[in-house]
């Protein structure tokens, strides 16, 4: 039984957009530091990318690349901190997270807030 209420699944072909932005960023900066990255389902074609151990030298490289705002603050939720900053690349909505310890990531916002000033 089909009601309004009730959505169509999706489809690769739904996921094109996202997987034509990893393509082209593989094509034109295949030197960017490998990362995680799946593309939600839940937010249609947002692509989320995650920088892991508190690597946030590349956290930056891709924050550059992809043209988005710098995080200003940190985030915790029970043992596990991180920054994240949002944004559109191409029409597709980009998630980009950058996981460390507590340390990491103050350190990191830190250094940020004082380029910014």
């Amino acid at each position: 039984m089909n009601t309004s209420s009730q959505t169509q699944p999706q489809t690769l072909r739904s996921q094109s957009s996202p997987i034509g932005l990893l393509t082209q960023l593989l094509a034109t900066h295949p030197e960017l530091p490998a990362v995680t990255y799946h593309i939600d389902s839940i937010v249609p074609g947002e692509v989320h990318i995650s920088v892991h151990g508190g690597q946030f030298g590349h956290f930056e490289e891709w924050r550059v690349r992809l043209g988005l705002e710098a995080p200003a603050e940190a985030r915790t939720f029970g043992a596990s901190t991180w920054v994240e900053t949002k944004g559109v690349v191409q029409d597709v909505p980009v998630h980009l997270l950058g996981h460390g310890t507590a340390a990491e990531v103050a350190g990191y916002v830190a250094e940020r807030a004082a380029v910014a000033a």
